[in-house]
């Protein structure tokens, strides 16, 4: 069963009962994986801390892999939901980016996720395939979200760029600079939400001016 059938089927779960289920499968994935990354981190674990058989994770996710793929996704969500075209037609590309350059600080430089990411980059090296799971439900498609998104304004004649990839990666660079990097390796950065707001507008302001028409 492929991932996008497992969210179909998600989804079409009507039954409160099962709705909690999963939601508990989820919440408990979530504390093992995050705790002990990927490899470390077994459908036991997890069952027992949601209070459900090895059986009904199967049953709902098929695999490890397909679990730790929407646990990705779920974290990403808040992200998602920047990226969403409909933005556009309500706040307009430059308050678009801004929020969407605030939540991508936010989520980055949240402790737990500098300790998963160091685990998850250890475990790269012994399971290539690990990184794959991670960037195809995480990274990945929230870059495909910013694409869809830059192509719309670009459809519109506000922005121009001949690549939009290159131009949605351009945008998370200027906002990270070297912030994911020097988090990874043990630096303490600490910025208040004025701050953040100020980083995200620099960033955004100087993308804009790149991609202006």
């Amino acid at each position: 069963m492929a991932v996008t059938d497992i969210n179909i089927g998600i989804e079409r779960t009507d039954r409160p009962s099962s709705q909690r289920k999963i939601a508990k499968i989820l919440a408990a994935a979530r504390v093992e994986f995050f705790a002990n990354g990927f490899s470390a981190t077994s459908i036991e674990a997890i069952a027992a801390r949601a209070e459900v058989s090895k059986v009904t994770v199967y049953s709902w996710f098929q695999s490890k892999e397909n679990l730790f793929g929407e646990v990705v996704k779920a974290e990403c969500c808040d992200m998602s939901q920047n990226y969403v075209v409909e933005n556009l037609q309500t706040m307009g590309l430059r308050e678009t980016l801004i929020l969407a350059a605030e939540s991508m600080m936010n989520f980055v430089m949240r402790d737990e996720i500098v300790r998963f990411d160091r685990i998850l980059a250890a475990e790269v090296n012994r399971d290539p395939k690990i990184g794959q799971y991670f960037l195809d439900n995480g990274p990945r498609a929230l870059l495909g979200n910013l694409i869809t998104l830059l192509q719309s304004s670009i459809d519109k004649g506000e922005i121009k760029s001949a690549d939009p990839q290159s131009s949605a990666e351009m945008f998370a660079a200027l906002v990270f600079g070297r912030i994911d990097v020097f988090l990874r390796y043990g630096e303490k950065i600490s910025l208040t939400p004025e701050e953040r707001r100020e980083r995200a507008e620099r960033a955004v302001d100087a993308w804009m001016l790149i991609h202006q028409n």
